[in-house]
């Protein structure tokens, strides 16, 4: 059983004592006064012998609805306004007339109106009376203190729905360092303007920090606390004030308290996304004046001939050489990717791939360029043109290119990219199938996009060499891949078995760190002027 203290209103001793006279005359367990609103119902008053039900928390279901005596009773102002509801339950039951509950329903409800309405008006004198900060007219820190306690015990005494606005300036302590104090005294002014027009005196607003504003907003629904949300960052913009704002809804169980905590954790999320995006944004930059630099570019990686050694095509690799040294692909494709310059990236990649193409092939006439592609980054209908003009600007035939997809980009192919690989194949552009074998759309993949040949992954590359079992599977991707015409290369290939193995069991492609590591093109003469390796 649940009792008051000296410091619970009126209403709340007479609720206890309303519900333990009818735990005893009644026989009913459990007896709790709860309150719903648009967030949920909770609990302002129980008594339960059991103690499984507790005051001030939120009900996720209806409180004794499987129990074989319930007794629901709605509790209302002389007004007729809903206020809550009396629930009893439990496993046995007295005799109780349905009168009596009513009577008492209707004396917490005259009880809890004038209760109510004696606060209420106690706190309108508060927004008229307290302490004024006097650079932004709101309450001071000691008003608001006072405040977050009165409201609290309000709160919890009638179990009104309430939400804290918190307000940080952004730009505050840097003006005071950079421009003076009377620019940010100015910058506060305006804030403090600006919450006591949006609030327009029906909430308490006070100076809580010194850079930090707060709103006491009591019997706020969800649509109320989005607007004034809207309207205080609209009109903080308009007065040119840089500011984060965090707005949550009081809890029952964590109070006025909680919803501070997690109104300051908002505000911090903010901040901390916003430097994550000043960073990137200051990453993009570099990345895109890399690009224009050319410091972005190709580096190959030859494919040979396993039985001959070979180079019968490159793999056109993006590299990035910065003042850190060269950087490798995941250190700079997810800010592209995040940025949406993977587009701007492939055709870097695919200019200056096809440009040193024409190079190699004096000394290798018959040489292919492969070229990473990521399809989703690529505008609708801009793939056919990017390729056919970027073929023409060098005089190359589209035999000599190869585009490259992942596995992973196929699952689920949008129709129009569909349609831009058909058309690229139809003029002659080979499609390989990267990673083959990792992800659920291989075998799919293989009958609907026109592919010419697969990748084996490299994972499958290293397993040739292990167990019986392993080998039988790789065996036979790579039987697989071959009984439909496709080409196969094998990935990753580090040591000497590895190759001999892969040849036996019908791969006649690869590439790998034993024939070399991706390179600039400069480093390539001697790369393609003699066979890197003679298995047989």
């Amino acid at each position: 059983m649940s009792h008051g203290t000296h410091l619970e209103s009126a209403f709340t001793r007479a609720a206890h004592a309303v519900l333990d006279h009818l735990a005893i005359t009644s026989g009913l367990s459990t007896w709790a006064l709860c309150r719903t609103d648009p967030t949920g119902s909770h609990t302002l008053v129980v008594v339960d012998h059991h103690q499984i039900v507790r005051p001030h928390t939120t009900i996720d279901e209806p409180l004794g609805a499987d129990a074989p005596h319930r007794i629901v009773e709605p509790i209302t102002f002389p007004n007729g306004q809903y206020f809550g509801e009396m629930v009893g339950y439990g496993s046995h039951s007295r005799e109780v007339t349905h009168a009596q509950v009513q009577v008492l329903a209707s004396l917490l409800g005259a009880l809890a109106a004038a209760e109510v309405a004696l606060a209420t008006e106690r706190r309108e004198s508060q927004l008229r009376d307290g302490l004024l900060d006097p650079l932004t007219g709101l309450a001071t820190r000691q008003g608001w203190e006072q405040r977050i306690r009165s409201d609290e015990q309000f709160c919890r005494e009638f179990g009104e729905t309430a939400a804290v606005l918190v307000i940080e300036l952004d730009e505050l302590k840097r003006s005071n360092e950079t421009q003076g104090h009377s620019v940010g005294d100015e910058q506060l002014r305006l804030a403090g303007t600006v919450l006591r027009e949006v609030l327009g005196g029906h909430h308490f607003a006070a100076r809580i920090t010194g850079d930090r504003l707060g709103a006491l907003m009591i019997g706020v629904n969800d649509h109320e606390m989005g607007e004034l949300e809207r309207t205080t960052r609209q009109a903080l913009a308009a007065a040119e004030v840089s500011a984060a704002i965090g707005v949550v809804r009081r809890r029952p169980e964590t109070g006025l308290s909680g919803a501070m905590a997690a109104a300051d954790e908002i505000i911090e999320q903010t901040h901390a996304v916003e430097r994550v995006a000043v960073a990137d944004a200051g990453h993009v930059a570099a990345l895109m004046d890399a690009m224009d630099r050319g410091a972005i570019r190709a580096y190959f990686q030859p494919i040979v001939d396993l039985r001959t050694g070979e180079v019968v095509a490159l793999e056109a690799l993006a590299r990035w050489q910065s003042a850190d040294g060269v950087r490798e692909p995941d250190q700079f494709l997810p800010q592209l990717q995040q940025a949406g310059l993977l587009g701007a990236l492939f055709d870097r990649i695919l200019d200056d791939g096809l440009e040193k193409l024409v190079e190699f092939r004096r000394v290798s006439p018959n040489l292919q360029l492969a070229v990473n592609f990521e399809f989703d980054t690529k505008p609708v209908n801009s793939l056919i043109d990017t390729v056919r003009d970027r073929l023409a600007r060098h005089n190359l035939p589209p035999s000599a290119l190869s585009l490259e997809l992942s596995e992973r980009q196929t699952f689920e192919l949008p129709v129009d990219v569909l349609h831009e690989l058909f058309a690229v194949a139809e003029m002659g552009v080979q499609l390989m199938l990267d990673d083959f074998g990792t992800g659920f759309a291989s075998l799919e993949t293989l009958t609907t996009l026109p592919v010419t040949g697969v990748k084996l992954d490299r994972r499958f590359t290293g397993q040739v060499v292990h167990g019986e079992r392993e080998s039988i599977v790789v065996k036979a991707m790579i039987a697989l891949a071959a009984e439909t015409g496709l080409t196969v290369i094998a990935e990753g290939i580090e040591t000497q078995l590895q190759c001999d193995r892969l040849v036996r069991m019908g791969c006649r492609l690869g590439q790998g760190y034993l024939f070399a590591l991706p390179q600039p093109a400069d480093s390539l003469a001697t790369v393609l002027s003699a066979p890197l390796v003679s298995t047989f």
